[in-house]
């Protein structure tokens, strides 16, 4: 006896996610440090940082050109803002990024970045191979609005 069978092989995708999963990222003991204007920035405990010594005032929002300095960084992560940051994208990735700025969410370059993408809120941040508006929508949702104390 000879059996034949038919149907179609398992479908399921092999693609991976272009954004690893959000990580909480320990609060940095200086975190209530101010930085005076025209002073070095400190050594982070992360790139970018989440937390730590800032600089206050107010800062640019929105889509950016250059890149952030670190202290700015944390200050804005502080008052609740989402930072989008990039590097190495395409044209075409880099405006399907700018289009989520806006409200806390800012759009910049950073050259020293581990990822392609790297989105951070207040000691919170996710790593993406590529633009993945979903996700960083889901991040900003979920840490946003939630700097020192606003959790």
């Amino acid at each position: 006896m000879v059996a034949a069978t038919t149907g179609t092989a398992c479908t399921r995708s092999h693609h991976a996610a272009a954004c690893a999963a959000p990580i909480r990222e320990a609060l940095d003991s200086r975190s209530t440090q101010h930085l005076f204007p025209d002073t070095p920035n400190p050594s982070f405990l992360t790139n970018p940082p989440t937390s730590g010594p800032h600089r206050p005032g107010l800062h640019p929002q929105g889509v950016l050109t250059q890149a952030i300095d670190p202290g700015v960084q944390v200050s804005m992560l502080e008052t609740g803002q989402v930072l989008y940051q990039y590097r190495d994208l395409t044209d075409a990735q880099r405006r399907r990024l700018e289009k989520l700025a806006g409200g806390l969410i800012t759009v910049a370059p950073n050259p020293t970045l581990p990822a392609k993408v790297v989105a951070t809120a207040w000691t919170a941040k996710v790593t993406c191979s590529d633009v993945d508006s979903a996700a960083l929508t889901r991040f900003a949702k979920t840490f946003g609005a939630k700097g020192a104390g606003h959790t």
